[in-house]
Order: C-alpha cells, then sequence, then structure tokens
C-alpha cells in the first residue's frame, strides 16, 4: 500500500472513531460562518443535518445539508429541495439529485476531505450556474465533463 493512501486511510478511520467530535467542529464552522443555514448533530445516524434558505437576489433555494464521514466516496449529499430539478449531467447533480460541487479525486485535498464550511459557498455557484443553465442551456460555471 502506497504511503499517501495510507495516510488518508488513517485520517479517514479517526474521523469515523471521533465522528461525533469531527461533526461538532463541522457544525461549529459553518454556523460561525453562515446563518443561513441551521446544523444539528444526529448521533444515531452519525451525521451532520441541517437546512437552510438561500436567497439569491430574489430567487430562494430551499437547501438540505447530510454530512458523514460514513458516506462512501465524498462526505456531502447536498440537495436543493425543488421538485422541478431532474437528473441531467449538465447541472452537475448525481443520480440522487445531490450537487455535484467539486469533482471527488481531482478537487480534494491531499490527505483529506473537503471540509463542510468551504463547500457551503458552492451551494449559491451552482444555484447561480443552474439559473443561467435554464436560460441558456449552458452550464456557465467551471466544470469538468460528466462522462
Amino acid at each position: 500500500m502506497n504511503l499517501i493512501i495510507a495516510l488518508e486511510d488513517n485520517i479517514i478511520k479517526s474521523q469515523r472513531e471521533n465522528s461525533l467530535i469531527y461533526l461538532h467542529v463541522q457544525k461549529y464552522f459553518v454556523e460561525k460562518y453562515f446563518s443561513w443555514i441551521s446544523l444539528e448533530v444526529i448521533p444515531s445516524e452519525r451525521k451532520l443535518y441541517g437546512n437552510g434558505m438561500l436567497s439569491l437576489g430574489t430567487d430562494r433555494f430551499h437547501v438540505e445539508v447530510n454530512f458523514s464521514p460514513f458516506y462512501p466516496y465524498r462526505y456531502d449529499r447536498i440537495y436543493i429541495k425543488d421538485k422541478s430539478i431532474k437528473y441531467n449531467d449538465n447541472i452537475h447533480v448525481y443520480r440522487d439529485l445531490s450537487l455535484c460541487l467539486y469533482h471527488p479525486l481531482i478537487d480534494k485535498p491531499l490527505l483529506g476531505s473537503i471540509p463542510l464550511y468551504k463547500l457551503i459557498p458552492r451551494i449559491s455557484e451552482w444555484c447561480v450556474c443552474y439559473k443561467e443553465w435554464k436560460k441558456y442551456g449552458v452550464w456557465l460555471g467551471k466544470e469538468i465533463k460528466h462522462i
């Protein structure tokens, strides 16, 4: 096993073993910087859950956040709760309609995951790009095409 993979596995193992502390730290930083979202740690599900209303000009987006070191591949599952949003590779959502806010291999920092408080601004970017995509039919944000 390569040293980098071993170190990353140890970090993930530590985050899982100390998941409640890890999730409370994530909650603290999100609440420190973003007043529009309300979060709670759900110990029985070993996750951080929250929702809020994101206002961008006159548009409002109901955002739901799920975050856990026990989720495979990426810790976040972030949704815009809007029944009109349907799966489409061009709008950067996964099949479960969670937002694709970064490339899970290319954008992930070495030896770690992206902290939740660094993902929250990307939700705004996604919403702006989505509005423009509805208008022009082209994703105007930075992207790596889905294959």
